[in-house]
């Protein structure tokens, strides 16, 4: 049997350490304004190891979120709601499979996120306002690109991250653009029996990127990383951006600036 000091010497040291963990415990707040009829769904992820951090339903416009102890990092916020507008393919595909659930409207943004650099965050939709006009751009081919979402605070890195953010959207939209005039080329190609010429076009536009463009966003990216090499978010962005060979070697101007702890990180991780 335990004797009675042991006891209380036991209960004592429990109760610190939880006391302990609880003033440590670091709450974070996402507040923001959604305009879509309830219910809508809210996941939070770590956008570095895809782990869902939250899941929430609401019933409300206006929202607070409240997790408690993240690590920092970037994160994605995603936003969800039923749909009552559905393509045939996607009525074939729920037929078949339905298990995967019936379409949903989604809508997402990333975000730097840091409890000791910042407590709150603010979600804003810029663009559009109201739930019909949301609902017709997220149907829309590239519309989601048209749908412009943010999530601010007062941390330093959260403001770098956001400028990051509006550099890539810059370049999406004058990607989108000149695929736009492509498109109109090919098709007048194809009127004229160019056949050559027009599956040229084709091949371009079938890429996620024109060559031009990545070309120019991927020299905007480096500029923008030496810039702010000294913040942790840059760190961040360039692990995202390594998804091969090739990008270790077109990113090797950031990771030369980096101090040499960091490269060891790196290094570790590879």
């Amino acid at each position: 049997m335990m004797k009675l000091p042991n006891v209380l010497i036991y209960f004592s040291v429990f109760i610190f350490c939880a006391c302990h963990r609880h003033k440590h415990e670091i709450k974070t707040e996402i507040v923001g304004k959604v305009p879509i009829s309830s219910p809508f769904y809210v996941d939070l992820y770590n956008f570095e190891t895809g782990k869902k951090m939250m899941s929430d339903t609401l019933d409300q416009e206006n929202f607070t979120l409240t997790v408690r102890s993240l690590p920092k990092g970037i994160y994605q916020l995603v936003f969800s709601w039923e749909r009552d507008v559905v393509k045939p393919q996607e009525m074939e595909r729920f037929a078949r499979q339905p298990e995967l659930g019936a379409p949903k409207y989604y809508m997402s943004t990333t975000f730097w996120l840091d409890p000791v650099e910042a407590g709150k965050y603010n979600f804003l939709i810029e663009s559009p306002g109201t739930q019909a006009e949301l609902e017709e751009f997220l149907l829309a081919k590239n519309g989601s690109e048209s749908v412009k979402l943010k999530v601010i605070s007062d941390g330093k890195n959260n403001k770098i991250y956001n400028k990051y953010l509006i550099l890539v959207d810059r370049y999406k939209a004058k990607n989108r653009f000149q695929k736009d005039s492509l498109q109109q080329v090919a098709v007048h190609c194809s009127n004229l029996k160019l056949w050559r010429e027009a599956d040229r076009l084709r091949g371009l536009l079938a890429k996620d990127w024109l060559i031009n463009v990545e070309n120019e966003l991927l020299a905007e990216e480096i500029d923008f990383m030496k810039r702010n090499i000294d913040d942790e978010v840059v760190y961040r962005i360039y692990q995202i951006q390594l998804n091969s060979e090739k990008d270790i070697k077109r990113y090797s101007e950031v990771y030369n600036l980096f101090p040499l702890s960091v490269r060891q990180n790196l290094a570790a991780k590879n």
